[in-house]
């Protein structure tokens, strides 16, 4: 028995020594497991409040076009709405030059932190096809909320005696390389419109890029440049008389331009047009993100900002996020297939 009784008592002891044990490392994950729900839950908590609390300081929309074009417009009557819904100055900073690369750089090497925004166009669609070296990574930009597209319409100075694309192409057949177009800049979507109607009817055209629309624009209405492959916008000049409206490049005759007729029903091949959208430095966090997208969305269709938008002819299109992002994608898709079949015309270097 007295084996028997220290055999168990050791027994015993032993197996209270390991519960023990065990009890106090249980405890101790336990407790660990706690403290990084805190930590966690007090990091969420805080990220969340400082979202909450944004903008506390000045935002930064850059337009990497001079001030005057239609981007320009689009960018400051959004701006103004912005600064009215956060209670903070939005300001607008024109960044031209180098076909949107400037600009569009700059808001590359920004911190994702909301207050530097970009409002762009097609030349970041086509730039990066188009041209050998980008100062900049395309990844390190985020799409963020879609604006609405645009066609692209022949315009042509008003004070010159063609009165139709019949005589235009007379004209740039019996005088090869004539016929100049201006465009907001090398791989623009007045640029690619012109190079595709040079493609489409066989003529020879000289493109002329500027810094922008709208010194673009004001070599057309000063007679030194023939025409340009503007926007709807441009109708406020054709119904002045400053311009003459040839074909617009639709699918369909654009309500804000009826009288004007397509490319398509003038026997010519041509459906083109242009995009504008917002994007943000890459790296920011979803949250940030879609709060960005609801003030930017709000602003866009608020009734004194879309009265604005609708002088230029621009269509809206109300995308979510990843919507616009796949646009994007296909729009990039039907660039390269075109360049593929027509690169020794689409050129900007």
């Amino acid at each position: 028995m007295t084996y028997l009784t220290t055999f168990l008592a050791l027994t015993a002891r032993l197996l209270q020594h390991f519960l023990s044990g065990w009890w106090a490392i249980r405890q101790k994950r336990a407790s660990s497991v706690r403290k990084g729900s805190l930590a966690l839950a007090l990091g969420l908590s805080f990220t969340q409040a400082c979202f909450a609390a944004f903008p506390e300081r000045q935002v930064t929309l850059i337009v990497p076009y001079p001030a005057g074009g239609v981007t320009d417009v689009f960018a400051r009557a959004i701006a103004a709405k912005l600064s009215e819904t956060w209670g903070q100055t939005v300001i607008v900073d024109n960044k031209a030059g180098g076909g949107t690369l400037i600009g569009t750089q700059f808001v590359s090497r920004a911190q994702p932190d909301g207050y530097t925004l970009l409002l762009t166009s097609y030349a970041f669609t086509s730039n990066p096809i188009l041209r050998k070296e980008l100062p900049y990574d395309v990844n390190a930009l985020t799409p963020l909320s879609m604006l609405g597209t645009s066609s692209n319409m022949l315009v042509i100075n008003a004070g010159l005696p063609y009165q139709s694309l019949a005589d235009v192409l007379t004209f740039s057949k019996q005088n090869p390389g004539a016929l100049t177009l201006a465009s907001s800049g090398n791989g623009s979507s007045p640029h690619i419109a012109a190079e595709l109607f040079a493609s489409e009817t066989g003529v020879q055209i000289t493109h002329v890029p500027y810094k922008g629309t709208a010194p673009a624009m004001n070599d057309v209405l000063g007679g030194q440049i023939i025409g340009i492959f503007d926007g709807p916008s441009a109708m406020s000049n054709v119904r002045t008389g400053k311009l003459r409206a040839i074909a617009i490049a639709s699918r369909e005759r654009h309500p804000s331009a009826p009288e004007v007729p397509t490319f398509n029903e003038l026997g010519i091949q041509l459906v083109f047009g242009s995009w504008f959208g917002f994007f943000m430095p890459a790296g920011a966090p979803d949250t940030l993100q879609q709060q960005l997208f609801d003030a930017l969305q709000q602003a866009i269709y608020d009734p004194k900002v879309q009265t604005t938008i609708a002088k230029t002819g621009l269509v809206l299109q109300k995308y979510s996020q990843q919507d616009f992002q796949q646009f994007l994608k296909d729009e990039a898709a039907r660039l390269k297939k075109l360049t593929q079949s027509r690169s020794s015309q689409i050129k900007v270097e």
